[in-house]
């Protein structure tokens, strides 16, 4: 089974993906001391700079997993060549949990270590960048399920691609202008819309690091969580059941 394994990594990460993937995750780290001022971590800066898109390691981490559940499983699910593998010695469970592992689970773990030593070494593991960690990793999950989600069931590159990023797009925007309105009028909804852009309650939070702030932040990655598992379970069941 192990064979298995190594063939899916070697066709997921062969050269020059890692080596040009785990320096620019490294790199991207750049824009945190970027935010620096007067020597010192201001929170609402550092909290900008953990927003997806200005962090760069955020951002080539959710590409990676992104391309390889469309590009990759999605595409050999459009030209039919997923059949080939499904015809080795493995079960279909097996397959769908190797294929996640390299996909979504490998990439984000490149991410989480190199972040977590990076915070270790500039001594800024705190309940701030506890917090932005936790928000970006439920986040992450969440948006990898809509898009494995949307591969299996599409079945097309171009039309998984659309309708994932249409789908993330518009919870990130809408719950971005969302949050900040629900903030500005204290309304207790916020425990609701969390999960959709947590970054103005974490940047709002940032300026006041007041309890009911941070209950709202830890329902949204619970509720994040829970379509994470409850999208992935969905998935698996469709992968299950495709006829090839």
């Amino acid at each position: 089974m192990f064979e298995i394994f190594k063939i899916l990594f070697k066709e997921r990460y062969k050269d020059p993906t890692l080596q040009l993937m785990l320096p620019v995750i490294l790199v991207g780290y750049v824009f945190i001391p970027a935010f620096l001022e007067k020597g010192n971590f201001e929170p609402y800066s550092l909290v900008v700079a953990y927003i997806p898109l200005i962090n760069l390691s955020e951002t080539v981490t959710f590409s990676l997993a992104l391309r390889n559940i469309i590009f990759v499983l999605g595409d050999h699910l459009t030209n039919g060549s997923i059949v080939s593998f499904l015809m080795m010695p493995i079960k279909r469970i097996r397959f769908f949990a190797y294929s996640y592992i390299l996909d979504v689970v490998l990439p984000y773990l490149f991410w989480l270590i190199s972040n977590t030593f990076y915070l270790l070494d500039i001594n800024m593991i705190n309940s701030l960048t506890i917090t932005l960690m936790l928000s970006y990793t439920a986040g992450y999950f969440f948006s990898t399920s809509v898009i494995l989600f949307y591969t299996l069931l599409l079945r097309s590159n171009g039309a998984s691609t659309l309708a994932s990023l249409f789908t993330l797009g518009s919870i990130f925007i809408v719950g971005g202008f969302g949050n900040y309105t629900l903030i500005e009028s204290n309304s207790s909804f916020l425990a609701l819309t969390s999960f959709m852009n947590p970054y103005p309650i974490i940047l709002a939070y940032s300026f006041d690091p007041s309890y009911a702030l941070l209950n709202y932040l830890i329902d949204g990655v619970i509720i994040d969580g829970f379509l994470a598992i409850t999208l992935f379970f969905t998935s698996l069941i469709i992968f299950y059941r495709i006829e090839v």
